[in-house]
């Protein structure tokens, strides 16, 4: 997929080796690919035929991103620090956009939703506004915390990236919403990037 191969490769611009440790680097593997769902989600339409894949496609991200958060703070006790008191604001909007996501999900499902929002288009207002909040969280975690994307450039080509699946639409033509991807498709390439994604950073070549 366009999002998640795009996303990673940002990162390996600068200093393609540079990482922290299997352990660290497998765990913001998992963030990376967080990201390149929700960027994905925003492209596969909740309406029409896609509404299950929409669903289906938003709970693996939600479990991608519960992995990105506990595989860290189990693994380096140092994360633990911060989600502290005192901790810099890019946790707090990553801790914020985790937050978003699971209520996003949730109160889309039917049972909740029909209570919530009885006309839809007033649900996909606050859905869509949701969402984008919760990408605009995430995506400030990753920037200011400034670890992978430590050049300005490598920043400016993210932001374009996120422009780019948001309203790349008008210049490409046939939306990738049109197509049901498989889940499983994404979770396979996501796992799959996530081990490059760390081996080429700890493996000496």
């Amino acid at each position: 997929m366009f999002t998640i191969t795009s996303v990673l490769f940002v990162s390996f611009l600068a200093t393609p080796g540079l990482g922290a440790g299997w352990a660290w680097d497998v765990g913001n593997g998992f963030g990376f690919v967080a990201f390149a769902g929700l960027l994905y989600l925003s492209k596969i339409g909740g309406s029409g035929r896609n509404v299950r894949a929409h669903q289906l496609l938003g709970f693996v991200v939600l479990g991608v991103t519960v992995t990105h958060v506990y595989w860290l703070l189990l693994l380096d006790a140092a994360v633990i620090e911060y989600v502290k008191p005192g901790a810099p604001l890019y946790m707090w909007t990553g801790i914020a956009g985790f937050l978003m996501l699971v209520v996003l999900i949730f109160i889309s499902l039917p049972e909740y939703r029909l209570r919530l929002h009885k006309r839809y288009a007033l649900f996909k207002f606050w859905h869509l506004g949701l969402a984008l909040l919760t990408i605009i969280g995430a995506g400030h975690h990753i920037v200011v915390s400034g670890f992978y994307l430590g050049e300005p450039y490598q920043v400016a080509l993210f932001l374009l990236l996120v422009a780019i699946v948001f309203f790349g639409d008008s210049f490409l033509g046939k939306r990738e919403a049109d197509t049901r991807q498989s889940s499983w498709v994404f979770l396979g390439l996501g796992v799959f990037c996530v081990a490059a994604f760390a081996g080429i950073r700890n493996v000496p070549f």
